[in-house]
């Protein structure tokens, strides 16, 4: 980052660092800027700017969290101070047909603060494991790692994280399709059907699929959404969003 894209960014609300700023294609076909904090895997949305954002933009945030998967994370801190104002951020939740979602906003309207896996689920990328889906995981997986936090998830006693409550999710195959279809028509590059049926086929494999291996921190509680999607006799578990996210990001790399 330059010195003046420096003086320009705006103080992360958790760790109150310069943000990255990220222009991404909108519904318009124009671009709009938004606020990225990898250490504190979240992402600062100005008034409205999250809904306006196009699949494609989607698709390219995650190749950045991907990009980012390793890096050190820091802890969500107890207050989360407006870099518009000086008022403090109020955590909220919302409705999607993903189910509920989470984020900071400011009272004042300035706008907002979404972690990146609450910002999926919202997009209707992260959903939750049915009944049959998670009795099948249990088959083949013991122990998951929540995608928000990274603690470990033991299932053969639980279907949610014991820290921050959030149910086992991965990431939506049909989704993923939807998004990639849309991407590929957006960006003029007219690829067969079979492509983005390729990337939802693949998804839905990831949880039955003992080959992915997550390992992560020692510890009690591993550092907030850290995964390595490596091979490890070490592994503390699956986590079956990070493991759609290093497909979905491979696959784009190779079409």
């Amino acid at each position: 980052m330059s010195s003046l894209e420096t003086q320009l960014a705006i103080a992360c609300p958790n760790c109150r660092q310069p943000m990255q700023g990220q222009d991404l294609e909108a519904h318009t076909q124009c671009m709009v800027r938004v606020d990225l904090c990898f250490p504190c895997a979240g992402i600062w949305f100005d008034h409205l700017e999250s809904v306006q954002l196009a699949p494609a933009a989607v698709l390219d945030l995650l190749k950045q969290i991907n990009a980012h998967r390793d890096d050190p994370r820091h802890d969500t801190a107890s207050r989360l101070g407006c870099p518009r104002c000086p008022e403090p951020l109020a955590l909220s939740f919302d409705l999607s047909k993903a189910g509920r979602f989470s984020y900071f906003r400011c009272p004042g309207g300035d706008g907002r603060f979404t972690p990146f896996m609450q910002f999926l689920r919202e997009k209707q990328f992260i959903r939750t494991l049915t009944p049959a889906e998670l009795k099948q995981v249990r088959l083949d997986v013991r122990q998951v790692l929540c995608s928000q936090c990274g603690a470990p998830i033991d299932l053969e006693h639980d279907s949610q994280c014991r820290y921050c409550q959030s149910p086992v999710s991965l990431l939506d195959p049909d989704a993923v399709e939807k998004a990639v279809k849309m991407w590929s028509e957006a960006a003029n590059r007219r690829r067969p059907a079979a492509t983005a049926e390729a990337f939802a086929d693949t998804l839905r494999r990831i949880p039955f699929d003992n080959a992915w291996k997550a390992s992560a921190p020692a510890g009690d509680r591993p550092s907030p959404t850290h995964f390595s999607l490596q091979y490890s006799s070490d592994h503390r578990g699956l986590d079956l969003v990070a493991a759609g996210i290093y497909a979905i990001v491979s696959l784009l790399d190779i079409v």
